[in-house]
């Protein structure tokens, strides 16, 4: 349709580049046809009729002069000035009509008046489109002539024209602003920082913004609705948690399970008198999945009872070298000397783990425990070492919460103090509480200058950094097992008030909103956006709440098990894009965010896992804390991801002074 003859030249057409650039392509003279079968020629392509206009497509919703128009767009996008040139002409679908071309012409020439007179003739139907059109040229009209010094003229073009048009009454008096600052000013620019004169391919830009589409297609949509399939297929994939993961055209996108931290097998080792029976192990051992969990006992005979528990993630070739193995005291364990190993259980505390949390930067995990102690680890090239144990609590800790900067901890005492830490020393810099009234929650405020706590009486109260008392509010505003979140923006405080209620707190205009369940709330955890609330509930259901405005319930997860203790999920992998959550039957669960759907079910734990955390820097790395005092470190298959215990055993903190 509409070829090419033979001897007769292509049309010249001018094609117009606006996105950031003010240049347009010289005439275009295409090659002579060839007249052999085109590859087009063999291949069928569906077109139908849908009552005048031609559609292509297995399913006939692609009209086929829009589809034509948005590639010759593309092309010409792509700097494939003549091959857009000969598109159009064999097509006879030109991108632009010649009026809209005519009209892009004139305002990169700056003609302004005859800009004006060619909108009146492209078609527009809405009187307001036209006017805020013309507003725009002639703005630019207003803004060249200010500054080529011809003030007069702009004060007519002003007046007589832009004024005349009853819209943008504000921007006319800000207009008029600049006409003052220019008789008042030497250089003129006193107010064109904020009213600065555009460029003409930007007011091209926003004129293609502003009229329709059928009339001026916008540029590179067609990669645009290119990346929109991408982000669709991607947000449809229920593994996908890689930022590199390449995504092609030329297949549709799916992710496998390998991209999910689903992995810590594990392999018992033993005191340095048994590494004759530990390197048998090693090399008839072979490899292990996150399936087998075969724990390999003490050599009868060998008079030492088996200490640490590691994790194997790769198979480890005969010859493999236990010199310089790391010690725990009498403990040993795997000397990496090259291989790839993955040591990934964490064994510093003396009772059960209660709560985990990585910092803001994914450098350091710290875990709270029933052992009245909590732990900084530090995780260095995907080791996770042991940094700091922090001594002082008379009670059990129940929570952490990271400083913005991740250079200081808060931890909270069950019904008890919050205490302040830096990461770095260990020492404790500060104790805060109130006479009367245990803490029962803590939480950073975003800027940290600010500590807040909820109380026993269920007020919350907020402390600067030296445990003065700036502010508290009083009433039902938490409980005595809650969690307590502060908005990133600082404004609001989010807190459970009710056994089936959760209190949103806007503490600078003192507006409250809630979130009510129909069953006891257990925990909840805030996203990293601060839009959304994740909320476990006590019948064994996890639900995702918007609180960016008004509070809608989106999304159910079930699976896990909940019958006795607190149990905490949370958000994670790349742009927390799932759902994990302990369970009560020492198994981790794994639910893709979007869909629901559970992606996986993670065993391994020996007790119930109270609480998890994800790596908000590294997708694939999640942390789980559990009744049987450990904490696992789950990874991908096959990565080296070690949590190595090391001879100074860390340091010990107590009460900032160093004594316990």
């Amino acid at each position: 349709m509409g070829g090419v003859k033979d001897g007769q030249p292509p049309l010249k057409r001018l094609r117009l580049s606006f996105s950031g650039s003010n240049s347009i392509s010289s005439d275009l003279i295409a090659e002579e046809p060839i007249n052999s079968t085109s590859l087009g020629d063999l291949m069928a392509r569906p077109i139908q009729c849908q009552g005048e206009e031609e559609v292509i497509g297995s399913r006939g919703v692609i009209r086929r002069n829009e589809f034509v128009r948005l590639i010759a767009g593309s092309l010409y996008a792509l700097g494939y000035q003549r091959t857009g040139a000969c598109l159009e002409e064999e097509s006879n679908i030109p991108l632009q009509s010649t009026t809209v071309n005519l009209l892009m012409q004139l305002v990169l020439d700056g003609k302004w008046d005859e800009s004006v007179s060619t909108l009146q003739k492209i078609g527009l139907e809405d009187e307001m489109i036209i006017k805020s059109a013309k507003f725009l040229i002639l703005e630019q009209k207003f803004f060249e002539l200010l500054n080529d010094g011809k003030t007069m003229d702009a004060l007519m073009t002003l007046r007589m024209e832009i004024s005349t048009l009853h819209i943008k009454t504000n921007r006319v008096h800000e207009l008029s602003t600049c006409l003052l600052s220019q008789s008042e000013s030497q250089n003129g620019n006193h107010h064109m920082d904020s009213l600065r004169m555009k460029l003409r391919s930007e007011l091209l830009d926003e004129l293609q913004q502003l009229l329709p589409p059928s009339i001026m297609v916008p540029a590179r949509r067609l990669e645009q609705l290119v990346e929109q399939a991408l982000t669709l297929q991607r947000g449809t994939c229920i593994f996908h948690n890689s930022s590199d993961q390449e995504m092609s055209l030329y297949a549709d996108h799916h992710c496998g399970k390998n991209n999910i931290p689903t992995h810590t097998s594990q392999i018992r080792m033993f005191p340095d008198s048994c590494k004759s029976y530990n390197l048998h192990l090693v090399r008839h051992l072979g490899f292990v999945t996150s399936d087998s969990y075969d724990v390999f006992e003490f050599l009868p005979g060998c008079g030492h009872e088996p200490h640490h528990t590691y994790a194997l993630s790769q198979r480890i070739e005969d010859g493999f070298n236990f010199k310089s193995a790391p010690t725990f005291g009498d403990r040993t364990g795997l000397n990496d000397d090259g291989k790839r190993i993955a040591f990934n259980i964490l064994e510093g505390h003396q009772d059960e783990v209660w709560f985990l949390q990585f910092s803001h930067k994914g450098r350091y995990l710290a875990s709270a425990s029933n052992d009245r102690s909590a732990i900084i680890w530090e995780v260095v090239n995907g080791e996770v070492i042991l940094k700091q144990r922090l001594y002082g609590h008379q009670k059990s800790v129940s929570q952490v919460s990271w400083s913005p900067d991740d250079q200081q901890l808060l931890t909270c005492g069950a019904e008890e103090t919050v205490r302040r830490w830096d990461v770095l020393s260990g020492e404790c810099l500060q104790v805060y509480e109130k006479a009367g009234f245990p803490v029962v929650s803590c939480a950073w405020s975003p800027d940290g200058k600010t500590v807040f706590g909820g109380l026993s009486d269920k007020s919350i109260i907020m402390w600067d950094l030296n445990g003065k008392e700036v502010e508290c509010w009083k009433g039902h505003r938490t409980l005595k097992i809650s969690d307590l979140e502060i908005t990133r923006d600082g404004k609001q405080i989010i807190s459970m008030c009710r056994e089936k209620a959760i209190l949103i707190y806007n503490k600078e205009t003192n507006v409250e909103h809630f979130i009510e369940e129909d069953h006891p709330i257990t925990s909840f955890c805030l996203s990293n956006d601060s839009k959304f609330l994740l909320v476990s509930i006590i019948n064994q259901e996890i639900h995702l709440w918007t609180i960016d405005g008004d509070a809608k319930l989106v999304a159910k997860y079930k699976g896990h098990k909940r019958s006795r203790f607190l149990i905490r999920s949370c958000f994670g992998g790349l742009e927390q894009s799932f759902i994990a959550s302990g369970s009560e039957d020492s198994q981790v669960y794994i639910w893709h965010r979007g869909s629901g759907q559970l992606v996986d079910i993670l065993p391994g734990h020996s007790g119930a896992i109270n609480c998890v955390s994800w790596n908000p820097v590294d997708p694939h790395m999640l942390a789980s804390a559990s009744d049987d005092r450990t904490i696992r470190i789950w990874g991908l298959s096959g990565v080296n991801i070690k949590s190595r215990v090391t001879q100074s055993n860390g340091n010990h903190h107590c009460n900032g002074n160093g004594t316990i």
